[in-house]
């Protein structure tokens, strides 16, 4: 287990795989309360965390099962969720069903279970933008930043400026796969982020970045925008989505879970030709799109 302090009382728990998908960091307050944030660390880690530190509560930022899949681990002691979704939190069935429909439910539930522990566990408390989340000299305020999913959740902690920015993560992969998912919303939470000048930001799948932070939520901005382009060059003629999806302009290739990635390309890409499509750049002729 590889704990790693940012601050006496803040510490970066580095997940299995260094917090690369399937599994992500996690994030230790030790205070007047000791609290675990997400729990996507790996079961193993958790453990070894169970075993160290009595832990008061914990906090998730979102329902993604990566951020949550230990939560069993820990049952019995105070589980706090944001209220969007909150009913969903927790139930392999009902995230299945949320974020990859119906169809693929199934799949979801055993790529969940297989690859990152999960098991059900319901949450224990809900809390909202207004949640002012006291430790004893650390404080931190939940700042609600959709696009991502809707129920997404950063913290700010107000001390020495620390952004807790999850799944605005800085990597070069920006995600927003689901129905529930907003490319417009996604633009306009980093751009919250960013307005908020942060000194430092954790992110869940990449860790404590200290340089160049403006620079780092511009160049991911660009990212997205590059998807724009890419999507525009393979318009060489008509084409449809399904056709779009065998390029995978966006995962590049569909090396595991396959069904579950092509769900979540066909959204992604669907956003951006949406998007293209009300800036003129992409015409639609029922099902197919062609690039202006």
């Amino acid at each position: 287990m590889n704990i790693e302090p940012l601050t006496d009382r803040i510490s970066l728990i580095h997940g299995t795989n260094e917090g690369v998908f399937p599994f992500s960091h996690s994030i230790l307050i030790e205070d007047e309360e000791v609290v675990l944030i997400d729990t996507g660390c790996g079961i193993e880690n958790l453990n070894a965390l169970k075993k160290k530190f009595h832990m008061d509560y914990v906090i998730n930022s979102h329902t993604h099962p990566d951020h949550s899949s230990g939560n069993w681990v820990l049952e019995g002691m105070p589980i706090h969720v944001p209220e969007e979704k909150f009913e969903t939190s927790g139930d392999a069935a009902a995230l299945g069903e949320r974020f990859v429909g119906r169809e693929n439910a199934g799949v979801f539930q055993e790529f969940v279970k297989e690859s990152m522990g999960f098991r059900n566990c319901r949450p224990t408390h809900a809390y909202n933008r207004q949640t002012v989340f006291d430790f004893g000299k650390t404080k931190l305020l939940p700042v609600h930043t959709p696009g991502h999913t809707v129920d997404h959740y950063c913290f700010f902690e107000p001390e020495k400026r620390i952004l807790f920015s999850f799944d605005y993560d800085l990597t070069p992969f920006p995600w927003y796969g689901h129905v529930e998912s907003s490319l417009t919303e996604f633009r306009e939470s980093v751009g919250k982020l960013k307005d908020m000048s942060p000194d430092v930001v954790l992110s869940s799948h990449r860790g404590i970045i200290m340089e160049d932070i403006n620079e780092e939520f511009d160049r991911y901005c660009e990212r997205i925008d590059r998807r724009d382009d890419k999507l525009l060059s393979l318009l060489t003629g008509e084409k449809t989505v399904a056709q779009l999806v065998e390029c995978a302009p966006i995962y590049g290739s569909y090396p595991y879970a396959e069904p579950l990635l092509r769900y979540w390309e066909r959204q992604m890409i669907e956003k951006h030709l949406d998007k293209l499509a009300v800036e003129g750049r992409v015409e639609i002729r029922g099902k197919y799109y062609i690039r202006v």
